[in-house]
This record gives C-alpha cells, sequence and structure tokens, in this order.
C-alpha cells in the first residue's frame, strides 16, 4: 500500500499502542525481570504510576497493537492469492526471526514471536466466513478465559524456573551483555510459554476482530459506523474501566503487603486479564471519535505507527542499554515513576526520530529488511 492511499487511523492507533507497551515494558527492563516491585513503590508518586500502568495500559495496548496486526495482515490475505500467502508467510518467518533477536539481546517479554505463531492460524482462519471467524473469536475469548482462571488459581511458575528468574535477575544487575543473553536464551522457554498462555488467546481473538474490522472497512470508513463507536467509548469508559481499577486496587494491595503471588492478587490479575478488552475497545473509539471532531488528533504519532517493528524493537534496545548493567546500569535502582517516564521519554524521542526519518525513506530500517525477507521470489 502506497503512501497516497494510507489509511489514517491504523498508524495512529499503532502509535499509541508503542506508548502504552513501552509503558508496560519499562518496569520489566528496568525495576525487575517480574516487574514492578515492594521497593519500586515506596513512594505515593511510585505507588500511583504503578497504580496508573496497570489499570490503564498493561493488558490493553498489545490487545490494541494486536488488534492492528490483524488489521494489517489482511491487507496481504485479502486477495488469497497464491503470491500474497507466500509473502504473509515468510513476513512471519522475518517476525519470529525479530522476535528471537529481541527476546534473547534485549527483552525477554517479546511479542513478535508469539505474533509469528498465531499469524499461521490467522493464515488459515482468513480463508472463512465471516460468521466463522465469529465463532473462532468466540473460542479464543472461551480459551483465554479458562486459561487465566487456572494460571490465577494454581500458579505456573517452579522453584527450578524461580531459579532462571534469579539467574536473569542477577545478569542484569551485574553481568555483561553476554551474560546477559545467555541468561535470557535460558528463560526464553519459560517466558514464551506465560505469554502464550497469558497473552496469546486473547490477542488471537484481537487479531480476529482486526480481519473483521478490515473487512468491513470499520477504519477505512469509520464515519459508517458512528453509533458503534459511541457505545464502544460507553462501554469501555463505564465498563471497563471500573474493572481495571477494582482488578489493579486487588494486585497493588497485595504487593504492597509484600504478597504479590496471593490468591487475592491472582484474581485481580485474572480479572484484569479478561476485562482488558472492554477498555481496549473504549480507547480505539474515542481516538476514532476524536479524529472525526479534529483530523489532525494524534497525527505527529502516525510516523511512528508507520514504523513500529522499529520503535517496538528501539523501545527495549534503549531501555536495556539504559537499565542493564553492560549499559549505565540502573537496573533496579530507580523506583516506579522515573523507570516509567524513562519509557515514555524513549518512546517519545523515536516518535520524533521517526517523523524525521519518513521525511528522507519510504520505511524504517527493520520494515525494509521485513519486506525485503517477505519479497515474491522468481
Amino acid at each position: 500500500m502506497n503512501q497516497i492511499t494510507r489509511q489514517v487511523l491504523p498508524d495512529r492507533l499503532r502509535g499509541l499502542a508503542l506508548l502504552g507497551i513501552v509503558i508496560v515494558n519499562a518496569p520489566f527492563l528496568g525495576i525487575s525481570v517480574e516487574g514492578f516491585t515492594q521497593q519500586s513503590i515506596s513512594g505515593p508518586l511510585d505507588l500511583a504510576t504503578m497504580f496508573a500502568v496497570i489499570s490503564l495500559a498493561e493488558g490493553k495496548f498489545y490487545l490494541l497493537f494486536s488488534f492492528l496486526f490483524g488489521y494489517s495482515a489482511s491487507f496481504i490475505l485479502k486477495d488469497q492469492s497464491r503470491p500474497n500467502r507466500r509473502r504473509y508467510l515468510r513476513r512471519l518467518i522475518g517476525l519470529f526471526l525479530f522476535g528471537m533477536i529481541h527476546a534473547v539481546f534485549f527483552f525477554s517479554g517479546d511479542i513478535l514471536i508469539t505474533y509469528s505463531l498465531l499469524g499461521l492460524f490467522l493464515f488459515f482462519i482468513s480463508r472463512y466466513s465471516d460468521r466463522a471467524v465469529k465463532n473462532w473469536a468466540i473460542t479464543a475469548v472461551a480459551i483465554s478465559v479458562l486459561i487465566t482462571s487456572s494460571i490465577a488459581a494454581v500458579g505456573v511458575v517452579t522453584a527450578e524456573e524461580e531459579t532462571g528468574l534469579e539467574f536473569l535477575q542477577q545478569a542484569l544487575t551485574s553481568g555483561t551483555f553476554v551474560d546477559a543473553a545467555a541468561a535470557r536464551f535460558e528463560t526464553l522457554p519459560l517466558f514464551f510459554i506465560l505469554l502464550l498462555l497469558l497473552q496469546g488467546p486473547m490477542a488471537f481473538f484481537a487479531f480476529l476482530l482486526g480481519l473483521l474490522a478490515f473487512r468491513n472497512n470499520l477504519l477505512a470508513s469509520p464515519e459508517k459506523y458512528s453509533l458503534l463507536w459511541r457505545k464502544l467509548t460507553i462501554w469501555g469508559w463505564s465498563v471497563g474501566l471500573p474493572l481495571q481499577v477494582v482488578a489493579t486496587a486487588l494486585q497493588v494491595t497485595a504487593l504492597a503487603d509484600g504478597v504479590p503471588s496471593s490468591p487475592m492478587a491472582m484474581f485481580g490479575l485474572g480479572l484484569g486479564l479478561i476485562s482488558a478488552p472492554i477498555l481496549t475497545a473504549g480507547y480505539i473509539s474515542t481516538v476514532v471519535l476524536l479524529v472525526q471532531r479534529k483530523p489532525t488528533f494524534l497525527s505527529f504519532m502516525a510516523p511512528a505507527g508507520q514504523m513500529s517493528l522499529t520503535v517496538y524493537l528501539s523501545e527495549s534496545i534503549v531501555l536495556s542499554f539504559v537499565f542493564a548493567a553492560y549499559g549505565l546500569g540502573y537496573f533496579g535502582q530507580w523506583g516506579a515513576f522515573p523507570v516509567v517516564v524513562a519509557g515514555v521519554v524513549t518512546w517519545a524521542i523515536l516518535t520524533i526520530a521517526s517523523n524525521y526519518w519518513l521525511k528522507k525513506f519510504s520505511q524504517g530500517p527493520f520494515e525494509k529488511v521485513l519486506a525485503t525477507i517477505s519479497r515474491p521470489r522468481n
């Protein structure tokens, strides 16, 4: 799709998603391998930051990113031609490779590996009717509820896996770049399984919604669905947000008391993950309505959204250098507030850089590599 016909909304939404993602990832990159800790929320500002991140961002923006992945994939798969289907599969291979590099060398919580595998299921389901796609979406939600409830009830991390996390924690605190990469590689199966179980079904649900949104021109002609956008906005803020606040309160209280894996905290985690799509829908619909009212709304985020792969990976590259011992060495030394601020500043710098980059080039650097991998072979 060339620059002239490129749709306005998806890139702006991706830019917003990248902000939410770095806010969520920053504590894992800067505080501990398990995110926020009791020590990182010792002050009221840190506590408020954690509450805001969990209630407003955690579990919400990866769904937005996933929705847009499904939406964008539909551009390739829409005609079901053999060249485009091969191009799509090569693209998944490229994403898998990028994900492996990302997970081993910069951030264990990579989502691209999961996307590349779930993308295979989208490849087959993209041929189905809207009714069948909706049924698969319902199934994905049911699986997510079942898995999330089970994990919240019994937990999944064994003593051996805890040892692996401690090894990674130590490597990031005082090890070399090679030490950190080796530790990430060792814990890669654990993080992959956790992400696949906790985020995979809901991510695939969002993929399918993106597919349906493309088929019905939801983002291409948003003015035709004004009533839907208004309803989703009401549901998102009046139902989704209160549920997230309750879920967050349970988790924050448990962490402040020093029992982050208590039944109360696990219930809060499960409630937050299951109800996250409601607030995510509210975010999407709110942006759509504001763009309709003011066409330039969030336009400065569009370049980052256009080169979202580069910005997503660069966020981790920058923050891993800022915090890990092989970089500036601030890992585990800052509270929640400055760590999250560092994430926001990183996103802002990369967004500004994206605006300048796309004035000279048609693609981001990593998008260029992915396009080369995806290019049809003669």
